[in-house]
């Protein structure tokens, strides 16, 4: 069985669309398809119900999600038979926004060191734009941030995105219009950050002047601060789990629904360092399968 055929599967299934797998894999729409016909072809049963509106996984789609992920998993065991984590060494300096410092970066970082222990890591948090600027003057090889740059010599991943939410202190409303979300004062992230932009943008959705908004870059200050009852907040809600699952906030439900976070990997194409580039692949496999496996906790619970 071809193993691309299985990539264009899992990427179909996880985006919802032949033509968003197609910009993943940098490849035709056509070829996602003929790949995906193949691999049928060569199941003997349709993986997909195609419609105008969406693409459905069919039962067998949804029994094969699992098995291919794993072997793809298996494929790249595989092909690191023949190179040792110690034969990779070198210094790889990351950049890292507060929502993947908060989910799966510690747990990709201890993975790392025990795999390719000739790999160092020198790490900074920084707000998007200031990743970008570190990457841009070399003062980085690789940042973990939300937007996709076509910059000459640096290369970026598009990950799957983050879920983005509101949040409130245990007790609150589990549901709230968006008017009386932004009536009163809110707490998101870092000027110019992607939930900073999507607040903007749904004051001009609902017809609203901006109100009071509070900047605040640290997540766990933010839960703090919603926990207070200083505001509510409009966040990427994975980060935030954890707070609710201890039953500090709560997850509100908002007729508006609000676009999901984008998460890029980008790196130093000029760099030409194999650490570089085998790092930067490990952190785009890592964000999409923390982002594909991790599970909200029940709307308005505090466990």
């Amino acid at each position: 069985m071809n193993t691309r055929f299985v990539e264009a599967f899992l990427w179909s299934a996880r985006l919802g669309s032949f033509r968003a797998a197609s910009d993943r894999l940098h490849i035709t729409q056509a070829a996602v398809a003929n790949r995906i016909a193949s691999l049928e072809e060569d199941i003997g049963a349709r993986l997909f119900e195609r419609d105008a509106k969406e693409l459905r996984l069919t039962a067998t789609g949804t029994r094969l999600l699992d098995y291919g992920e794993r072997l793809l998993e298996i494929r790249q065991q595989i092909l690191s038979l023949g190179k040792g984590g110690d034969e990779v060494f070198g210094l790889v300096r990351i950049g890292a926004i507060e929502t993947v410092v908060h989910t799966w970066l510690i747990g990709f970082l201890t993975n790392l060191r025990s795999t390719y222990p000739g790999i160092e890591v020198q790490l900074t948090s920084e707000t998007t734009r200031a990743l970008h600027r570190g990457l841009r003057e070399g003062a980085l090889d690789i940042a973990l941030q939300t937007d996709l740059l076509n910059d000459s010599g640096i290369i970026s991943t598009a990950c799957l995105p983050m879920e983005m939410g509101w949040v409130g202190p245990a007790g609150d409303e589990e549901t709230l219009t968006a008017q009386q979300l932004l009536s009163e004062p809110v707490l998101t992230m870092s000027p110019g950050s992607q939930p900073h932009e999507a607040l903007k943008a749904l004051y001009r959705e609902v017809g609203m002047p901006q109100g009071k908004v509070h900047c605040v870059s640290s997540i766990s200050a933010l839960a703090r601060l919603v926990r207070s009852g200083f505001g509510r907040a409009l966040v990427p809600l994975p980060p935030i789990y954890e707070y609710v699952a201890r039953g500090e906030v709560q997850i509100i439900r908002c007729d508006i629904p609000v676009p999901p976070q984008l998460l890029v990997v980008s790196y130093l194409e000029s760099a030409g360092s194999d650490a570089i580039r085998l790092v930067a692949e490990l952190a785009s496999r890592a964000s999409d399968q923390f982002t594909s496996s991790v599970t909200a906790p029940r709307l308005g619970s505090a466990q």
